[in-house]
């Protein structure tokens, strides 16, 4: 009798190496997963910049993991809205990578990253940047058994209390991000009972995500175009505005 034959399914047998990292807000993450397994995940919460830690975060989870940038087979991160100087910092990271190994890169939504965490929940999931300016990014999403059903408010830069009577309309909604911290007493004001906020660790963006949600485009050949990718900013800079 010869040996028995491999029953495997393919898509089991095909694995993919992803380096990806969220540059959007003050904290920042890095992350190495391979499929739909996590290697090692690096969250940041200090207050020097993403220019002193991120390529030493990297160097650290690579080394950690006993993986090299050579044995990649793909680069993520969040492409905004979010800080300006952040978005940058990530994006060209990744580009320079990208040119020395040949790699692809696939650019994500930050609100929608953040809006993972609560992929399990049956209510709305509201994602909130704090945008500055007395403005929030934000963007509401429903998912269901695990798969995002519906985009029920378009990412936007909105003032809070304009967003509280979009709100208003969906009901019983779970709020995440660092934009609901800084709003919080006016969300609770406004919406009462029909917000809830998760535990902290569940209002930052997890890189693991971004790799998750980069995977099947990768699989679909996306990301060799990485030079034509750009931040979204969702609005113009402080810089743009002087002028």
């Amino acid at each position: 009798m010869g040996p028995k034959a491999d029953r495997t399914p393919h898509f089991l047998t095909t694995f993919m190496k992803i380096l990806s990292l969220d540059t959007a807000t003050r904290m920042g993450s890095i992350a190495l997963v391979d499929e739909d397994q996590l290697l090692g995940e690096i969250q940041f919460n200090t207050e020097i910049t993403h220019t002193e830690r991120l390529l030493p975060g990297i160097e650290n989870l690579l080394q950690k993991t006993g993986c090299h940038l050579k044995d990649l087979d793909g680069l993520a991160c969040t492409i905004g809205p979010g800080s300006f100087t952040g978005l940058r910092i990530g994006l060209a990271t990744l580009k320079g990578f990208a040119q020395v190994y040949k790699l692809p890169i696939v650019g994500v939504s930050s609100l929608l990253t953040l809006a993972h965490n609560g992929i399990l929940s049956e209510l709305p999931i509201v994602s909130l940047l704090d945008a500055k300016r007395g403005e929030v990014y934000a963007a509401a999403y429903q998912f269901k058994q695990g798969i995002l059903k519906e985009t029920l408010i378009p990412e936007q830069a909105v003032k809070p209390e304009i967003l509280c009577d979009t709100l208003s309309k969906l009901g019983p909604c779970w709020l995440l991000g660092d934009g609901a911290y800084v709003y919080r007493e006016l969300f609770t004001d406004r919406l009462q009972s029909n917000v809830i906020y998760p535990p902290e660790f569940l209002m930052r963006i997890h890189a693991k995500w971004i790799a998750w949600l980069a995977l099947p485009r990768f699989k679909k050949g996306e990301g060799k175009d990485w030079q034509r990718l750009t931040p979204n900013y969702l609005r113009p800079s402080d810089a743009e505005l002087k002028k």
